[in-house]
């Protein structure tokens, strides 16, 4: 597929496809324990026979969590944006010999056409969102569309973000209020907790579980130098898109201003060393359908 919705959905692409022969090792741990918790919060609808969806799948962390509970029985199906996301995800597939019954299909969440035996038909038991709900354009959209055209009655939707990413979220604080146009919700950096609450109090869905679990690594980010944050400023405003995307619009002073305030508030959070450590969360929602 080389053409998506928006170039805000391609440039999310561009990103993951640029990280994604790194990514495991940049970030398994931690995925891999969160992925295990996700499917784990989905209880016993995720069994021997279920059909789950996972939306955002990545290197297919979430997808193989679940196939170790449906079996050869049941059937899971990833998507994901990413071409070397895919790529990883599938070759994991068959060195675990699962590829009869976990597939990986390239396609926008917000804009799914599902092939057969998916297509035209809500039969899945379970859908999921490792760690990307925040990043969709419109998660209220994909909740809608889930309840009412892939989950049967009833079904369980599932997801989670980590946080907090301090550095980015001081960058939304700053940038914001001079005129940036954030691409996410700036409430998913601030209080993810309450980013859940405001996507699902208007959909089809209750949300019946919403937590909040300490994982096993610690994030930290080196200001302890200026050439350290100059390295932290671009890692933002160039790599991390599903962040940035859009700075470039702005007036050049406008940017230069808002990185001269985050730089400031950055050295709130400094330690003596210069460098920014946060606990590592992971927010965890479980929700039921009411569409019948």
């Amino acid at each position: 597929m080389s053409s998506f919705s928006s170039p805000y959905v391609e440039a999310l692409r561009s990103f993951y496809n640029a990280i994604g022969k790194r990514y495991n090792g940049l970030t398994g741990s931690l995925h891999s324990e969160s992925a295990q918790r996700l499917v784990t919060a989905a209880g016993s609808t995720i069994k021997a026979g279920s059909w789950v969806l996972d939306l955002a799948t990545g290197t297919g962390n979430v997808a193989f969590a679940a196939a170790s509970r449906v079996g050869r029985t049941g059937r899971v199906l990833g998507i994901d944006i990413s071409d070397d996301f895919l790529e990883l995800a599938s070759q994991e597939a068959k060195r675990l010999g699962v590829g009869e019954f976990v597939d990986f299909l390239q396609q926008n969440v917000s804009d799914l056409s599902l092939p057969e035996p998916y297509a035209g038909r809500r039969c899945f038991d379970v859908v999921t969102c490792g760690s990307a709900i925040a990043m969709i354009p419109s998660p209220e959209m994909v909740l809608a569309m889930a309840a009412t055209e892939l989950l049967k009655p009833g079904g369980i939707f599932v997801a989670d973000m980590h946080g907090t990413h301090v550095p980015a979220k001081i960058f939304l604080d700053v940038a914001v209020p001079l005129g940036f146009e954030s691409p996410i919700d700036p409430v998913w950096l601030s209080d993810p907790q309450a980013g859940f609450h405001k996507i699902f109090k208007d959909s089809i869905f209750e949300l019946k579980a919403l937590t909040a679990s300490n994982v096993s690594l610690e994030a930290k980010w080196d200001a302890s130098t200026a050439e350290a944050t100059e390295k932290l400023w671009e890692s933002i405003i160039v790599d991390s898109t599903w962040i940035s995307f859009g700075v470039d619009k702005l007036d050049s002073k406008v940017i230069a201003e808002i990185k001269q305030a985050w730089a400031k508030k950055l050295s709130d959070y400094k330690g003596p060393d210069g460098v920014i450590v946060a606990e590592m969360k992971q927010y965890l929602a479980v929700a039921i359908s009411k569409s019948e």
